[in-house]
């Protein structure tokens, strides 16, 4: 998993860009009280919407926002993929730097993918240490994401919690945040993907028997708590054989192989950035959201070509090598 000194010297290096990372645009300022919700219309293209949500985070005790891309339909769409950013981003990034919503309306276009909101958090934080440091055993982005993004999502645009509409994934920190998620809430989504990330080599994996709580926070909550129990999620690894934390994600892909947990494994030639995320992107559309051209037969990926990545085998873990980094900037 990751070295601690190198996680020592991230903090200190986050410390340093933290204004960068926190900037706030004019919109956020606005003030929001608890309980209201604030709907923007940001774009269209041919086959969905782009949406600004803004809510009121009890967790972070102020307001936050997401952006929905939201499939134009003639009946409303009923599943939800929530898509992270990495640390040194924005949701807005992911349609910058990944175009996103491009990708994403193309491929609604061509019948590859099922019709689902796609969520893209904001998943900043102002302090490194707390999102990251054993001190910590139960991280403030589990709730926002998992109960308050989630449950906002359900909400406003009635799709019931259950797991089978349900899916998580992420790059970089995100991938992070996604595969904790996967963990502690196994009865809400139902697939989970990792892109680049970072792995905690303390973290249990979907255990028949629980194993020692550890350290605790105030509410009782530890490393290995989960909120709300279920089946293992489908799976899907991927990362750049040229990244940073690739060996991480190798260490975790045969950790889950060695506990006989299927998933999928895919890499090839990239490193820590957009353009090795770019390449990887269809297959996360395809892996969570699968329509009747695109959908994975037997948990394995179309063979069709796709450059800079190369599917590998599917059942397998992780133990993440030494890391350091945390960007393209995420």
């Amino acid at each position: 998993m990751w070295n601690r000194s190198r996680l020592h010297g991230l903090a200190l290096t986050a410390t340093l860009f933290l204004s960068a990372c926190q900037h706030q645009e004019a919109f956020e300022k606005a003030p929001l009280s608890p309980g209201q919700i604030e709907v923007v219309r940001l774009s269209e293209r041919a086959n969905l919407a782009v949406e600004r949500i803004r809510f009121w985070s009890g967790e972070m005790n102020q307001p936050r926002f997401f952006l929905a891309l939201v499939p134009k339909t003639k009946v409303p769409p009923s599943e939800v993929f929530i898509l992270n950013h990495g640390w040194w981003d924005r949701p807005e990034d992911l349609l910058k730097d990944l175009k996103v919503d491009q990708v994403y309306d193309e491929m609604l276009g061509r019948s590859e993918v099922r019709p689902a909101i796609v969520v893209l958090p904001d998943v900043r934080f102002s302090s490194f240490n707390q999102e990251f440091s054993d001190r910590y055993p139960y991280h403030n982005y589990l709730t926002l994401v998992a109960e308050e993004v989630a449950g906002t999502v359900s909400r406003h645009y009635a799709i019931p919690f259950e797991r089978e509409r349900w899916g998580i994934g992420g790059f970089s920190f995100g991938g992070y945040l996604s595969l904790d998620v996967g963990r502690r809430y196994p009865g809400r989504f139902g697939s989970v993907s990792v892109i680049s990330g970072l792995v905690d080599e303390q973290w249990s994996f979907w255990p028949s028997q629980p194993p020692p709580a550890g350290p605790l926070d105030s509410q009782g909550r530890g490393k290995h708590t989960i909120v709300v129990p279920g089946p293992v999620p489908r799976l899907f690894l991927a990362c750049g054989s040229e990244d940073r934390f690739f060996s991480g994600m190798r260490g975790l892909h045969e950790k889950l192989t060695e506990l006989g947990i299927s998933h999928e494994w895919s890499t090839g030639p990239g490193a820590h950035t957009w353009k090795y995320w770019s390449s990887v992107l269809p297959l996360v559309f395809r892996f969570h959201l699968a329509g009747e051209r695109g959908r994975v037969q037997s948990k394995v990926f179309p063979q069709e070509p796709l450059v800079g990545v190369t599917p590998l085998s599917r059942f397998t873990p992780v133990h993440a090598g030494n890391q350091s980094g945390l960007g393209p900037a995420g």
